[in-house]
């Protein structure tokens, strides 16, 4: 069991009677901007949604968590079941994010929880659909001028990755990897096209001007990747200039960004391609 599922199951249990999902996913979000968790970086990270901050993560391991026994959900309200003392104890910084968290909202209603959240953290209430959000100041959401935006999701969270996007002012993800699979939750393309939808952005894998899977063994430092971006640009991007070309129209009309996997955007073959897209654009590379 993941450290942040404890944290959660600690707070449940803390809470002394059911909660709606909303109230407890508002709950967890306050334990991320309020206490020592906001320094945990594998807590749990939160997206503007239909009813505020969000986490697709922490909804995922809610239900894994009621499948296994650890929390009963009821007319869609939430109690810990007796499984939640195997779980051990809880370390110390967890223990005090909670007790902090109880000990100023655990009396509070449902609306004045959602009032306070909306008012504090307005962006989070750019896409809610609940009346709360007239008390956010809301300011309209930024639309990116246009570039050749590039961005990794390399040890990120996918709602940290989207909320980088989102304040960014991106429309359109552009998934440049050959196959878009991953180990980690929420990056494969079909999670990625599924979120996207969701958050108001849309999606387009464009595998073609990826990198086949079985080019990229024995990358052990630079001058090994530097040696696969030159066959890439020889023996993949040199077939593939009508789609840099359309590639180009695209982001000239459209605040889009080429997504891969790397951080480091010089181990990363977007630093190749996003540079043949700008000079067929005329349009300058952004890297996120």
């Amino acid at each position: 069991m993941f450290v942040r599922e404890k944290i959660i199951l600690n707070l449940l249990n803390h809470l002394h009677q059911p909660v709606s999902k909303t109230v407890f996913v508002k709950l967890v979000f306050l334990l991320r901007h309020e206490t020592s968790l906001m320094n945990m970086s594998s807590f749990y990270d939160f997206v503007p949604y239909k009813y505020g901050p969000f986490s697709f993560t922490l909804y995922r391991e809610l239900d894994r968590l009621i499948s296994n026994g650890y929390v009963r959900e009821f007319e869609g309200k939430l109690a810990p079941l007796p499984l939640v003392a195997s779980t051990g104890p809880l370390a110390p910084i967890g223990e005090t994010a909670v007790r902090h968290v109880i000990g100023n909202y655990g009396n509070t209603s449902i609306e004045a929880i959602l009032d306070d959240v909306y008012r504090r953290y307005p962006w989070f209430a750019l896409n809610s659909e609940l009346p709360q959000r007239r008390f956010a100041s809301i300011e309209p959401p930024l639309i990116a001028p246009p570039a050749v935006y590039t961005s990794g999701y390399e040890g990120m969270s996918v709602e940290a990755f989207f909320n980088r996007l989102l304040k960014q002012g991106i429309r359109l993800l552009i998934d440049v990897r050959a196959n878009p699979v991953s180990r980690k939750y929420g990056f494969a393309g079909s999670r990625l096209r599924q979120f996207c939808g969701r958050l108001g952005l849309s999606y387009r894998h464009e595998p073609g001007v990826g990198i086949p899977r079985g080019a990229r063994s024995e990358l052990n430092d630079l001058a090994s990747y530097r040696r696969l971006f030159r066959h890439y640009e020889e023996a993949i991007l040199s077939l593939q200039l009508e789609k840099i070309a359309e590639l180009g129209r695209i982001m000239s009309e459209t605040p889009s960004v080429l997504v891969c996997f790397e951080k480091d955007v010089e181990r990363c073959h977007r630093g190749c391609l996003a540079p043949y897209i700008a000079r067929e654009s005329g349009l300058k590379v952004i890297h996120l």
